[in-house]
């Protein structure tokens, strides 16, 4: 009994032993599994799948070959983020590159007028002095700051037909960044108009080698449109658009929707550009289209933030009244409405006539302007005719005008405003009369419309009402390209023009008062019909302050002039901006008069000056 007792409990003690010694094996293998699948997955995360991992026990046995020593210590970090750093043991091995690749050349040319910046690893095959020697031979006077490196290795192919490519087309991007590799040239600029963006891009398509990669990102800035401007004429329920302004493409669509709503169909010719008075534009314009569609006739013009709704005089007054007080109450704050409606004309008792005083000035074909109608008192029939002068020659005009007193308010500036809006028409006519303005005719610019709309806003008022009928001729454009005019017709024009109205600036300041800006308009119009005249535009200022002080001030108003030139989208690479202070007087500077005669601005034609000796 006793041996047998003694073998049964070292049968269990056996048994006991290799139960616990199986279940801890199995225990561990469960432990190195588990362990290696969560690691597994962690490495397939990391996009490191080429990775390797053995768990032995507690050990983390790492293998595999990385592509180079970087992602060997990325995948050493990974696993100690995740395991006792004690616990890993690094089996992995590096792969040896095949040998040294070629370095990647690249060139970056940075371009502002007459600064210039290099940037780059270039073969020395090529040489530093080639490309700097190409550079300076831009301008004698451009800074170049060289930045570029050299490798001793051979240029790649499609290196020199690349680089060359971008040398000999950098004096046609005068600001600009240019990026050149082997493969393809990247140009970035800025062009001052959109005209010459599109024919900046079709010369640099057409000069490139065939098989050379070229990448185009050339923009134009938008113009700055002053004032922003929209104007809608209803008419028996049917509309006319004569101006429109947006800021942005979808502003402009959410504006050609509303229109379509009143009546409107075809394409809308809506401007978009910098300048809007505000973010909520196109809301107030939409509303007051609404408000246009309720009166059926009459016409609504914004002028920045000033809106003028002048209602015909078909509309009765309640309908007035309940359309005007709902827009006055839908409108954004910045905005301010003026509405007017229209009184029922004045009927002469005896002969059932109308009685309208009215001034009328006609253009022929042929350049033949005739006024007549009625002007207030001497001195303002003299200075219409001088205005009329300066915009048409004093040989082309026959004067039929009369003096009546008892005119309305304003009239001289709507005379004026008349003549003004002629001058931009090939032939027609313009009626003043004391409630409206009628403008029929032809003109070569497509934008007619909008240039009148731009002149009464200004001149008059965006409260003017007028009635425009002014037909694009696409002939008149041709004839008016072939023709042109002389660099000496527009000087002797600009000097008329400013004979008439003067550029005045606000006190101490080289800002433009806006009541000036339609003089600049309409010096525009005349440097267009000579886009290669080289002119300087002179600044003079009186005694008045330190003679330093007055020719900083007289530089600082010629170069606001050139600058309000540019935005109109003239040329004006031939032109330069020069500041005289008060050294060229033309009157006496001991009066009031005579120095408000000396602060100018001057157009002259710039003489080329030969070297004989």
């Amino acid at each position: 009994m006793r041996w047998t007792a003694l073998l049964a409990g070292a049968i269990s003690i056996v048994l006991a032993t290799a139960l616990a010694v199986f279940t801890a094996g199995k225990l561990v293998d469960h432990v190195e599994r588990h362990t290696e699948r969560r690691l597994v997955t962690i490495l397939n995360e990391a996009g490191e799948s080429w990775a390797t991992v053995r768990a032995d026990g507690f050990q983390v046995i790492i293998g595999g070959l990385a592509a180079d020593e970087a992602t060997r210590f990325r995948i050493i970090q990974l696993m100690n983020a995740n395991v006792n750093e004690s616990r890993v043991y690094d089996k992995t091995s590096v792969s040896q590159p095949d040998g040294l690749q070629p370095p990647r050349f690249s060139l970056e040319i940075l371009r502002n007028v007459e600064r210039v910046s290099l940037i780059g690893l270039i073969p020395t095959s090529l040489g530093r002095d080639y490309i700097l020697d190409r550079v300076r031979k831009l301008n004698p006077d451009t800074q170049v700051t060289d930045m570029l490196e050299q490798a001793d290795h051979a240029a790649p192919a499609g290196w020199q037909t690349s680089v060359d490519f971008a040398l000999s087309r950098l004096e046609q991007l005068p600001r600009s960044k240019v990026s050149v590799t082997p493969e393809r040239v990247k140009v970035t600029a800025v062009s001052e108009t959109p005209e010459a963006e599109k024919t900046l891009k079709k010369k640099l398509a057409e000069d490139k080698p065939d098989d050379l990669n070229l990448v185009l990102n050339i923009s134009a800035p938008r113009p700055v449109i002053t004032p922003f401007q929209f104007r809608l004429k209803m008419n028996d329920g049917q509309g006319t658009l004569d101006a429109c302004s947006a800021d942005t493409s979808f502003a402009r669509t959410k504006i050609t929707r509303a229109l379509h709503r009143v009546g409107l169909t075809g394409g809308v010719a809506c401007n978009i550009g910098l300048g809007v008075p505000t973010t909520d534009w196109a809301d107030a314009i939409i509303m007051s289209i609404d408000a246009m569609a309720k009166l059926k006739s009459g016409t609504i013009t914004f002028t920045d933030s000033d809106i003028a709704l002048i209602a015909s005089d078909t509309v009765t007054q309640d309908t007035f009244d309940t359309v005007i007080g709902e827009l006055e109450n839908a409108l954004p704050r910045l905005f301010s409405l003026q509405a007017i409606l229209t009184p029922k004309p004045l009927i002469d008792g005896q002969t059932g006539e109308i009685i309208l005083p009215d001034f009328t000035v006609t253009k022929s074909p042929e350049g033949l302007v005739q006024m007549r109608g009625r002007l207030p008192d001497a001195l303002r029939k003299t200075t219409v005719s001088a205005y009329a002068a300066s915009l048409f020659g004093s040989e082309s005009i026959h004067n039929q005008t009369r003096i009546v007193e008892g005119l309305p308010d304003g009239w001289t500036v709507r005379s004026m405003a008349a003549l003004e809006a002629l001058s931009h028409m090939h032939n027609g006519s313009v009626i003043v009369q004391p409630d409206t303005i009628d403008v029929k005719g032809k003109s070569a610019k497509k934008n007619i419309s909008s240039i009148i709309s731009r002149i009464f806003a200004t001149r008059i008022g965006p409260s003017v009402n007028f009635e425009t009928d002014v037909v694009y001729d696409e002939k008149l454009t041709i004839e008016a390209t072939e023709v042109g005019l002389s660099d000496a017709d527009c000087e002797k024009q600009i000097t008329a023009v400013l004979g008439a109205r003067k550029i005045n600036f606000a006190p101490s300041s080289s800002s433009i008062e806006e009541a000036s800006l339609g003089v600049i308009d309409t010096i525009a119009e005349i440097l267009i019909e000579c886009p290669s005249a080289p002119f300087e535009i002179a600044g003079h200022t009186d005694s008045q302050g330190g003679e330093e002080s007055n020719k900083t001030l007289s530089q600082g108003r010629a170069d606001a002039v050139l600058a309000a030139l540019l935005q109109r989208r003239i040329r004006t690479a031939k032109m330069k901006s020069v500041g005289y202070g008060e050294v060229n007087p033309i009157a006496d500077n001991s009066t009031e008069e005579g120095r408000a005669q000396n602060r100018r601005i001057e157009f002259s034609l710039i003489q080329e000056t030969s070297d004989d000796g």
